[in-house]
């Protein structure tokens, strides 16, 4: 499942992933409960829990 930024999904590391789904090259971010997902590099990506 992909999250879009600005959802509060719950903790864990998180990747940022292109429209399709595929890695990107910006490095996994350690996601805090209760916090909304910071902006990715381009508009239509989003994060995946890794």
């Amino acid at each position: 499942m992909v999250n879009k930024p600005g959802e509060k999904p719950p903790g864990g590391t998180y990747e940022q992933v292109g429209p399709r789904g595929g890695k990107t090259t910006h490095a996994p971010i350690h996601h805090k409960p209760g916090k909304p997902l910071p902006p990715t590099d381009k508009p239509g990506q989003g994060w995946k829990k890794s």
